[in-house]
């Protein structure tokens, strides 16, 4: 009889060895799935948060574009009037010049 009850002490005390052996593999499988799937939502977070700053860096461009452009549409309208405006006045510079030449020879 009592050799039966260390037989089935041992018996009980292998299994609480196998449960344990069970739980600590179960655990290390159990910790590296969570770091994988933490790893991978982290990856899905960066992925996003980099798509959301392009689309932020986009939307600011083209703000940007919208208020360059008429500024630059005025600047070209300035441009041509001043243009315009030294065109004009060249012709009448030549000639004042012209008339200073000829006059200063005196070829009238």
């Amino acid at each position: 009889m009592l050799v039966e009850m260390i037989r089935e002490i041992r018996s009980a005390e292998e299994q609480a060895e196998e449960i344990k052996r069970s739980a600590h593999l179960e655990a290390r499988r159990m910790v590296q799935e969570a770091e994988l799937k933490a790893a991978e939502v982290y990856q899905q977070s960066a992925a996003a948060a980099e798509a959301e700053g392009r689309q932020v860096v986009a939307a600011g461009e083209q703000e940007g574009q919208g208020l360059v452009a008429p500024i630059q549409q005025r600047a070209a309208e300035e441009i041509e009037k001043i243009v315009a405006a030294a065109r004009g006045k060249q012709e009448a510079a030549i000639t004042m010049v012209m008339e200073r030449i000829v006059k200063s020879y005196g070829h009238s």
